[in-house]
């Protein structure tokens, strides 16, 4: 009964510290090689399931099933030894020639291994139970025992002499990979004096779980660095990318957005209706009054000053975020949301400052706005051709000369 603990302790240390690899698909990609190895750790749950029911059977004489049990037992023990060839040559980039001859050996043994059992059925060369139900072991059992000796040996030369990257790290878990295959070997070595001991489970338990301490944790754990690595760049690079975007976006005169953000915006807004998804949305367009005069009489400097108080003026009632800058005089304002929830109230009191502005000698702005209209406009430029219209409008009212005599008091500042 002891026999088969061992191997049911080795079933459940496997399990555990190898779960993710096991059920948890994500886990995958952060080891390299991680189907090789995964068929591996199978593989070794599968012989040491087999070793286990060997065991019982044993204990309880149960002839027929155990002799069943011994040939699926060596052919476990050697399709473990074929899936750790193929994950060692998978992880490591080692030399040609050994990989070959790595891979090979491992197919080759394997199914000699079968052949054996095949003869064996007839000629006990492997293994035979005699009338007490007393196993014994034949020459062939040594014989393939030993070439699993040089083999894993031979995996641990290839493992010491693997290329690749030479950082610490990574020369540390090509050792561990050829520990892994010397621990083997040497227990190997054990079980072919002592067969009725389990240390092909005690091997595997021993190397595989060193192997998943130092080898795949790490691997994780180096997977993990370089994922937060990757996303600090792109994080960088979104930073870089937003900076640079607002400073395509930006009028440099008067820091709102300039023409070009608003032909972007307006190719969004524009495929928006397309695919009908635009519900509430409006524009404000205006345009600063008299800037040739002010540039013919001042200068051009005081003329962008003019420019840029017109914008202050603007933004101060209508969200900065939405006002564009589309001309050397003409600004636009989208209007989405709260804005064009408040658009009447908005405008009223923008055009009750510009009145007070015209009274005062200050920077005059026309106005004038449009909605949106579901079903009759097919693009924006509709709308802003509509609100264009009313700035117009607009501007010959602030120009005309009864207009000014309309204003006698003076008119507090409304703001947004």
């Amino acid at each position: 009964m002891t026999y088969s603990i061992i191997g049911i302790l080795a079933i459940l240390i496997h399990i555990i510290i190898n779960r993710d690899m096991l059920w948890h698909n994500s886990e995958h990609n952060a080891v390299p090689a991680h189907r090789e190895y995964r068929d591996f750790i199978l593989g070794v749950l599968v012989f040491c399931t087999i070793d286990v029911l060997w065991g019982f059977l044993n204990e309880y004489h149960l002839m027929s099933a155990l002799y069943a049990t011994t040939v699926i037992f060596f052919i476990a023990m050697m399709a473990g030894f074929l899936l750790w060839t193929r994950y060692v040559v998978a992880y490591l980039d080692g030399a040609p020639v050994l990989k070959k001859i790595l891979s090979a050996s491992g197919v080759i043994l394997f199914c000699a291994e079968l052949v054996i059992l095949g003869i064996n059925f007839f000629i006990p060369i492997q293994f035979w139970f005699d009338g007490n139900g007393t196993y014994h072991a034949g020459v062939a059992r040594y014989w393939t025992l030993m070439l699993q000796v040089v083999l894993f040996l031979l995996t641990s030369v290839y493992s010491f002499a693997a290329k690749g990257r030479n950082s610490s790290t990574v020369k540390r878990l090509r050792r561990i990979v050829g520990v892994f295959g010397i621990t083997m070997a040497a227990l190997i070595v054990v079980q072919l004096f002592y067969p009725m001991l389990p240390l092909y489970s005690i091997g595997y338990l021993l190397s595989s779980t060193m192997l998943h301490s130092f080898v795949v944790e790490d691997e994780k754990e180096e997977h993990r660095k370089t994922l937060e690595e990757m996303l600090r760049r792109e994080q960088q690079q979104r930073r870089e990318l937003g900076s640079a975007k607002q400073k395509i976006y930006t009028d440099p005169l008067t820091g709102v957005k300039n023409k070009q953000a608003y032909m972007d915006d307006e190719l969004q807004i524009d495929a928006r209706i397309r695919n009908g998804s635009v519900k509430d949305l409006g524009i404000v367009v205006f345009d600063v009054n008299d800037l040739k005069n002010v540039n013919d009489t001042e200068g051009h400097d005081m003329g962008d000053i003019y420019i840029y108080t017109a914008s202050m003026l603007i933004s101060e009632f209508f969200s900065p975020s939405t006002v564009y800058r589309i001309g050397g005089d003409e600004f636009a304002v989208i209007l989405e949301g709260e804005d064009y929830n408040d658009r009447a109230a908005l405008l009223a009191a923008f055009e009750k400052q510009v009145d007070e502005n015209l009274r005062s000698g200050k920077v005059v702005v026309s106005s004038g706005m449009a909605e949106y209209r579901p079903g009759a406009d097919r693009r924006f430029r509709s709308v802003f051709e509509r609100a264009d219209k009313q700035m117009y409008q607009r501007k010959h009212a602030l120009k005309e000369p009864q207009k000014r005599q309309q204003f006698t008091q003076p008119v507090k500042k409304t703001t947004k």
